[in-house]
């Protein structure tokens, strides 16, 4: 596979890929190549403590069609970051990326992968009917690609958006958008400084690492880039998964619905002590995100070579898939708890939780509240069936793609 390397003048080493995904034609190509020297030129001038090599792989059997799934995209470019060490990758594709947060994007980030999908599709003068002559074409294309290369870049070193039209950080809402953005704060360029030179310390396996255990080795990974991989989950917005895995939370409202309607399940989860049903919720949280995990092969990788990257992947990956059941078991406990206290009164309750022998009056606010944990975590176990029927592309997205814009 053929692979270019553009030179550099500065100090402290920072390694970002290009994959060019798919069949370009010239005039795409030209912009690709002038937008990553364009992108190299103002990181440069911007960071002159660092280094920034960029390195171009070309794979033309990817993205064959007109629309892709960015997740597929990113895949592969976790795999060549891992084979090839690099510190960050951008994949850059003629295909227009299918968009899950958004009607269209021209860009997918993911913070868990040091990775972003950018579309060069959208961008093009063409796509909004401007004719222009072929070298004011290429070099509009550069300039959007750079900005969205540079945006992307920022986001993946924890810079949030930014709503003034004129900053890098902007969410633009047409490609001509990105011809204003190019503004950063000082105070911006020097965090994202700090987050380079973390970047750019010596990788575990590369010093110490290299005598550890594999335990020894994820533990010691996960210590060092305890902050990133925060960051990361974070940023995929846990909080949005019962509304985003919409089958996971409709087998799930639907299995905490029937409990609340069925005697036995009262009287099951009122005769159970307080221990049994507070360990069925940690087990239900732990169990569901090893399936989920397992179901949609989050952690599956080609290249097995141990990396402090794939610990930080691997962590943020459960982590996020962690969170987002956990804001799921709540939004299950919080139902079961407002619909029990509103629609089922002690007395009914008692005579449906026959085996404990209850009289109305002995009926309180914490047996309503066991039933909603009972309920909410048998829900949880349910509905993770549900969300192993969603498309693996579709979680992948969903999991790692943290931004669209």
């Amino acid at each position: 596979m053929p692979q270019e390397s553009l030179p550099a003048a500065t100090s402290t080493k920072i390694e970002i890929g290009v994959v060019a995904a798919g069949p370009f034609d010239e005039i795409d190509r030209e912009a690709m190549r002038q937008a990553v020297v364009t992108t190299q030129e103002e990181l440069k001038q911007r960071f002159p403590a660092f280094l920034f090599q960029f390195f171009t792989v070309r794979r033309p059997e990817l993205s064959a069609g007109s629309r892709v799934e960015p997740s597929v995209l990113l895949q592969q470019a976790t795999e060549d970051r891992d084979a090839k060490h690099w510190d960050f990758v951008f994949v850059i594709t003629a295909s227009e990326l299918i968009g899950i947060y958004s009607s269209f994007c021209f860009a997918a980030l993911s913070r868990p992968l040091d990775a972003a999908v950018i579309s060069v599709s959208l961008v093009d003068p063409q796509a909004a009917g401007v004719d222009l002559a072929a070298q004011a074409r290429i070099d509009q294309i550069a300039l959007r690609v750079s900005r969205l290369m540079q945006h992307s870049l920022a986001h993946l070193l924890g810079l949030p958006r930014d709503d003034r039209p004129d900053h890098l950080l902007y969410h633009p809402a047409t490609a001509k958008d990105l011809d204003a953005m190019g503004l950063v704060d000082d105070d911006q360029t020097a965090r994202q400084a700090e987050a380079l030179a973390e970047v750019a310390d010596q990788r575990l396996e590369e010093g110490s690492g290299r005598a550890m255990s594999n335990s020894m080795f994820a533990m010691r990974a996960t210590w060092i880039n305890r902050r990133e991989i925060a960051q990361a989950i974070w940023a995929a917005r846990a909080w949005q998964f019962p509304r985003r895995l919409s089958r996971l939370t409709l087998a799930s409202v639907s299995t905490v619905a029937v409990l609340l309607m069925t005697a036995e399940a009262w009287d099951l989860a009122l005769s159970q002590s307080w221990a049994r049903v507070y360990g069925l919720g940690l087990f239900a949280l732990l169990a569901t995100t090893g399936y989920v995990i397992t179901r949609q092969q989050l952690l599956i990788r080609r290249n097995q070579t141990r990396s402090e990257q794939s610990v930080v992947t691997a962590m943020s990956a459960f982590g996020i898939v962690l969170m987002g059941m956990a804001i799921t078991w709540i939004a299950l406990f919080l139902l079961g708890a407002i619909v029990g206290l509103f629609l089922f009164d002690t007395t009914l309750i008692a005579s449906w939780a026959a085996s404990s022998q209850l009289t109305g009056s002995d009926v309180s606010f914490a047996d309503y509240v066991q039933m909603a944990v009972f309920s909410g975590s048998v829900g949880l176990l349910i509905g993770a069936l549900g969300a192993s029927f969603e498309s693996q592309n579709y979680f992948r997205h969903v999991i790692f793609v943290d931004e669209e814009i």
